[in-house]
């Protein structure tokens, strides 16, 4: 039982901690616009006043890795909660790896439809978006990781409770990046159907179809 428990704490441990130093590198490389970074939560004028730069700038790559671990270890936790996985590496590698293909495969499925569709500009921004709020998004899950795996980790209810609040947070800056473009992809009614269907409803149902499959390994 010692030996589970601090194996446990290990992984887990590790795995925070190396988020934690990711932050702390973006923070200390760009201090100036990690703070503006963080503004974009409360408020859309870092967006519209830092979108023309390059989407794929090292500050978001740094954060947007650290939003992914974050959920990957987010998912593990309430998967075991809700009796579905083991608490253990391999299962959050599982997932971490499917999620790390899920944003890749999307990104790149979604700049093949909108190069055929002409709508790139639209796409570029909305990513650029996304991006932003993933940023943002990463930080509030190393705080509800360190909440469910160190102060509450034996409390399904708070497990549950938490889960629901980031779904309901998740949920609402999403609606807000679909209502900023919706205008410009409503001009295209086709694309903008396309786009909700194949881009943001499709993936996420397969997404979840391999965490239930990650189950059986």
């Amino acid at each position: 039982m010692e030996l589970r428990e601090s194996y446990y704490n290990n992984w887990a441990t590790i795995v925070i901690a190396f988020c934690l130093l990711l932050l702390v590198i973006a923070k200390w490389i760009y201090k100036n616009e990690f703070h503006h970074l963080l503004s974009a939560a409360v408020s859309d004028r870092y967006i519209k006043v830092s979108r023309n730069e390059n989407p794929h700038h090292s500050l978001r790559i740094l954060t947007v890795t650290v939003y992914t671990i974050g959920l990957a270890l987010w998912i593990t936790k309430l998967s075991y909660t809700e009796g579905r996985t083991s608490l253990d590496f391999k299962t959050f590698t599982l997932i971490l790896t499917g999620l790390t293909i899920f944003f890749l495969a999307k990104r790149y499925f979604s700049m093949m439809i909108a190069s055929l569709m002409k709508f790139d500009e639209i796409l570029e921004l909305i990513e650029y978006h996304r991006n932003t709020y993933r940023a943002v998004l990463g930080i509030l899950l190393l705080i509800i990781n360190l909440l469910i795996y160190y102060t509450f980790r034996d409390s399904i209810v708070v497990v549950r409770s938490l889960s629901i609040v980031s779904i309901f947070i998740f949920a609402v800056y999403h609606l807000i990046i679909l209502y900023t473009y919706s205008k410009a992809l409503l001009q295209h009614s086709f694309y903008f159907i396309l786009y909700l269907c194949a881009l943001e409803t499709a993936p996420y149902l397969l997404l979840y179809k391999y965490i239930m499959l990650s189950r059986a390994y």
